[in-house]
This record gives structure tokens, sequence and C-alpha cells, in this order.
């Protein structure tokens, strides 16, 4: 017995030591580090167990304690996510996120990486500097959530606040008659050009474009059409050098141009007919014409990118630290007091919460394009919401781009190309959405059937409450409108990159009604709308089994407290496994309301209970009806005084409540 006591000693002895060098040894950093990403994960684990120990001790409804539970959880979480990245940030950044509860509810419950969300913030605050950071708080969250849900990487390692710089015109003429050298096609194409002249009638004092009208439902109303130049109106002449569009728009040009190649030594000829395409071109081009039309204006652009009369490609997106710096300079900027009203500036908080501030936040337009827009309004009060409307050329990008191909500095799919060419309904809402974040308020294009519109998030600083409004409807109001932007609660977001588009920006988009009831949301209360958000993340931590009962209790807990949470309700309509639950929700969701009644910027009917109501209606048609007749004359009963539209669920209510 003592010699197997013994043996047992040594054996453990030689264990102990094998494992102190492998400790040690070579492999002993990965090992420590495989040991502390346990630790981390084992901890979150139970965090995990404490919140769920706390939610069922709390009835199963949302509560200080639980909001406790989930933070801590939550922080675990985002400590484990560190860890296995080999990361880690300072304790006093950690303990500014939790000081501030509606920046820990964005960090820790609108996305289910919250280290992610974390490294994007603290990197913003390397970029921004402190200060301005913590001042604009609101807007760097929307920017880190952004940026985390793209899955954009971060950059944490210590730096200096960046310089904001606008860059410059790219473009880099080149001398097309530079001697020493031999001139290529498209020196002689641009020579060509700039050794011929036109001369051209233009109106003195020309207003341009009128402006296009909308009604109070948001409904565009057609622009008179346009009258004749009266006789006698002040014109003047002008005599200019060539643009490939006067080229492309006259048969007798385009036969100079061809006779001029040929004694050059090139056989390029175009052939685009006479005024097929022109300045103020609106009808399609068909066939054969189409594609004489299409290989002279790519002959001529190329010419134009090659010899630094038109970029080649578009900027670059900014960076999400360019973005907000951006925003932050020229909503600091300060006119004159007469002029600051006349501007009616700051158009939009930046400080807003920042479920409102994503729309902005998403925004990339290259900052030189910004730029131009910015300083033309803060110059001459320019605020473009719309551009030329044109005909069916406008399908057509390069018959479009044909018409009016000149040297520029800027190239397509920017808003000021648009502008200079033109354009139907999506290059109007792309205008109109470019330029109003420019001037830092939250907007995005939007879909209608067959139409493209707008819509912008709006202050009012009278009632300090805020607002969703569309706009250049045309067919339909907010029930048929979906914004091109993120909804905040997704758990990724995926841009649609469109070589020739106007940024038809992300998949998984959201009808209108749930933008709007984001405005709504903060204006019932901010603090009560982030607790249904983190109402909601511990609903996706619960097993399956416990979503329909206690899940859908958690969920209606967090209802009561802000009505406008269609998160809340969305998630409790799928998870409710009967038609009589349908029904609870709907009461639920009719009561919060009701307690919200008469605060501004709450409404207490419309498109958002309508939504409800129908969804509702169809979840009851897709469940089985119940099995009783008290419970089927109840649901009936119900659904008549609903006046519910189904008529199929209608009358397998009917059929069923006749056969018990």
């Amino acid at each position: 017995m003592k010699r197997i006591v013994v043996l047992a000693l040594v054996f453990n002895a030689a264990l102990l030591g094998v494992l102190v060098q492998l400790l040690a040894g070579p492999g002993a950093p990965r090992m420590r580090a495989h040991a502390a990403e346990n630790r981390a994960v084992s901890q979150a684990d139970l965090a995990k167990g404490e919140l769920l120990r706390v939610f069922a001790a709390e009835g199963f409804e949302f509560t200080p304690a639980l909001r406790r539970a989930f933070l801590a959880y939550a922080r675990q979480q985002a400590f484990a996510g560190l860890k296995m990245k080999g990361k880690t940030l300072p304790k006093s950044f950690l303990a500014w996120v939790d000081s501030d509860p509606e920046i820990a509810a964005g960090v820790y419950a609108a996305h289910d990486k919250p280290e992610d969300v974390l490294l994007w913030l603290y990197s913003l605050r390397l970029d921004l500097g402190k200060k301005r950071f913590e001042k604009y708080r609101q807007l760097a969250l929307a920017a880190a959530l952004v940026s985390a849900k793209e899955g954009m990487e971060s950059d944490i390692k210590p730096r200096k606040p960046l310089k904001l710089v606008i860059p410059g015109d790219p473009r880099k003429p080149v001398d097309t008659k530079e001697q020493g050298r031999t001139l290529d096609m498209n020196d002689h194409i641009i020579n060509f050009l700039n050794e011929n002249t036109i001369e051209e009638e233009v109106l003195v004092d020309s207003k341009g474009v009128p402006e296009l009208r909308y009604d109070k439902k948001g409904i565009a109303i057609p622009s008179p059409e346009k009258k004749k130049r009266k006789k006698g109106q002040a014109t003047t002449k002008r005599t200019r050098t060539l643009y490939a569009a006067d080229v492309l728009a006259s048969k007798k040009l385009q036969a100079k141009f061809n006779s001029y190649m040929k004694s050059r030594g090139f056989d390029t000829r175009v052939d685009c007919g006479e005024r097929v395409v022109h300045w103020k071109s609106k009808d399609m081009v068909r066939g054969e014409q189409y594609k004489k039309v299409n290989e002279a204006y790519q002959l001529f652009r190329r010419a134009y990118e090659a010899k630094g009369l038109m970029p080649a490609r578009r900027d670059a997106f900014p960076t999400p630290a360019e973005r907000c710096a951006y925003l932050i300079r020229n909503h600091e900027y300060k006119f004159p007091p007469k002029l600051q009203a006349q501007r009616k500036w700051p158009r939009f908080p930046l400080t807003a919460p920042w479920p409102l501030l994503t729309m902005l936040a998403a925004d990339r337009q290259p900052l030189r394009e910004r730029e131009e827009r910015w300083v033309a309004f803060r110059d001459k009060g320019e605020f473009h919401q719309y551009g030329e409307y044109i005909g069916g050329i406008a399908q057509q990008q390069a018959m479009q781009s044909a018409r009016r191909l000149t040297p520029y500095p800027f190239t397509y799919a920017t808003i000021q190309i648009m502008l200079k060419d033109g354009g139907v309904c999506g290059t109007m809402g792309s205008i109109s959405a470019r330029g109003h974040n420019t001037l830092g308020i939250p907007a995005c294009q939007a879909t209608q059937p067959g139409h493209c519109a707008m819509v912008a998030f709006r202050f009012d600083p009278k009632t300090g409450t805020y607002r969703c409004q569309g706009g250049q409807y045309a067919t339909g109001g907010d029930e048929k409108t979906g914004p091109f932007t993120p909804w905040p609660f997704a758990s990724k977001f995926r841009r649609i990159n469109r070589r020739n588009g106007y940024e038809i920006e992300f998949h998984n988009r959201k009808p209108m009604v749930y933008h709007q009831s984001l405005a709504w949301g903060v204006n019932c209360g901010l603090g009560p709308y982030l607790d249904g958000i983190m109402a909601h993340a511990v609903f996706g931590l619960l097993p399956k089994n416990q979503r329909q009962v206690q899940g859908v209790k958690l969920l209606k807990s967090g209802l009561a407290l802000n009505g406008y949470n269609i998160l809340l309700v969305d998630a409790a309509q799928d998870a409710a496994s009967t038609p009589q639950e349908q029904i609870l929700i709907w009461k639920t969701f009719l009561e919060a309301l009701k307690s919200s009644a008469g605060k501004p910027g709450c409404p207490n009917g419309g498109l958002y209970n309508t939504t409800v109501k129908n969804r509702m209606f169809d979840r009851i048609s897709r469940l089985p009806i119940p099995k009783d007749k008290k419970s089927v004359g109840s649901v009936l009963s119900f659904l008549e005084d609903e006046k519910c539209s189904n008529a199929k669920t209608l009358e397998a209510y009917r059929r069923a409540l006749k056969s018990l």
C-alpha cells in the first residue's frame, strides 16, 4: 500500500514537472492565451446563467434588476470577444461607456457583437479627440454601429486626432500638343475640340429649372409647361470651343471630326446622326442608332479621362471618422446672426439620439462632392432638392450622359453630374437625399411602386420632437414607401454596389413606418425605448421552448414601457403561437399607446396601428384554429369587430364555429 502511494506521488510530481516545462516552453504563450479565452468565455457563461436566474426571479418581465443582469452579461460577452481577437481597451474608456446608459444600451444591445462596437467607438474617440467625441457621442455611436454591422475593420492603434483634409480636383490636364512626343489618338480628339468653336445664344437673367411643388400629402404637383421665350426677351451670344456633346449632336461636326482624324492618320469615325442625341434630348434611342451614339460617347469620354479633363473614377469614400469630423465641422460653423437665421442653421442636431443618426452615419458621399455643395450652401444659400426632370432617355445611362458630355471636375454617379445632366425620379431622390445629408440632415432615397422618392428625419425645436417625413411622393403615401437605408437593429448591413447607379444602398430594407417609429419612440421616451431594445436582446438569448410563453411576457413588459418599439411588436407577434395570444399582444400594444396620449410627436392612430393590426391578422390566418367553441367564437367576434379584411380567415372561423 505504501509502495502504491509513493509511486502515485512520484507520478504526480513528474506530471507536474511536465506541465511546468510545457508552460515555460515555446508553446506557453498560446496555452496561456487559450486559458485566458476559456476563462473569459466561462465568465460570460456564468453571467448568462445569472441573467436567466434574474429573469425568472423578476417574473419574466423587464425590470431594473434584469437590465443590470443583461448589461453584466453583455459586458462579459464583449470582454470574451475582445480576448478572442487579442485586443484590449482602456478601463477608463469602458467605464465611460458604462457611465452613460444611452451609450451602454447601444453598445451592448443593438449588435450581437458588442466587442466590435466597442472597438469602433474607441477608434472614433482617437480620431475625433476626447472632447469632440464625448460631445457628439450619439453620432459616434451611430457611426460605430454602422461600421461594425458592415463588417469594417477598426483601428485602435494610438494616434493623434485626425486633421480633416478635403481632396482637391484629381484631374491632371495633359498638354495635348506637347513637343517632343508622338501624339496619340486622344490628343488629336481633344485638339479637334479645342481648335474649333461654336456660337450659341443664351438668355440673360435666366431663372433656370422651376422647383417641384408638392401637396399636403407630399404628392408631386405636375409642373406647368415651360413657357416659350417671350419675344424681345434679352439674349446674348457667346463663342466657345467645342464640347463632345456638340459633335454628338451635329452631323456636320461629325463629318468635320472624321476628316480631321483621318488627316492625322486615325481611321476613327463617328456617325450619330443629326440631333438624335443633343443637349435637351428626352426620348430613348433605339436599335443601330443607339450603338453608334454609344460608341461615339465612349470614344470622347475616354479621351476626356485620358487627358485629365474628367476624372476616370469617383473619389474614394471617406472613412467613418472622416464622415463624423466633416459633419461636426459644418455643424459648428457660425454664420453672422442674420444669415444664421436665413440659413436655418443648424438644420438638425448632431446630438440627437443615435437611432435617428444611423441614416446619416451610413451616408458615404466622398468629401469633395459634399464640400462643393456645402460651399454653395454656405456662400449662396444653395440647397438643391431636385434637378432637371427629363424623359425616357434617363433610362439609358450612356445616352443621358452623351447628351451633355463636357469636361467636368466630377465623374458620373455624383450629385454634381446629376445636377448637370438631370434625370428622372431616382436622380431627383438622390439629389435631395445627398443634399440633406451634406447639411447634416439624416436622409435617403426611398422606393415607391414604379417610383423613387426620398425621406428625411426632421426636428422641431419648439416641441423638441422628431419625425421621419417623406418627400417627392408620386404613387402613394407613407404606406407604400420603403427607405433605402439600414434598419438600425438589423444584424448586418450589406450594401448594394452598382457601377452606374445612384447607390440604392442596402439589402433587407424596412418599410417607412419602421423608421417613423424610431422618431415616435424617442419622442415617447428614449430611456424606456432603449430598455425595450435590451428586453429584445434578452429575448434573443432565451431557449426556444421559453420564447412562446415567458419570452412573450418579457416582450409585452418592454412594450408597456414604450409602445412605439416596433422591434418588440414584431418579435412578440412572431413568437405568439395562438390567436388568443395575438389578440392579447394587440391589446397590450393599444394600452401602451394610450399611456402616451397627449405627448408631442406620439401619434395614437394611423399607419402604425394599421401596420400592427394587419400583421396580427396575417399571423392569425396562419395559426391553427382553436378546438373549443367558446374560443372560436371569441376570436371570430374580435376579427369582425376589428374589421379583418381577410375573407378566407373569417370564413374558416365561421365554418369552424358551425361544426363545433
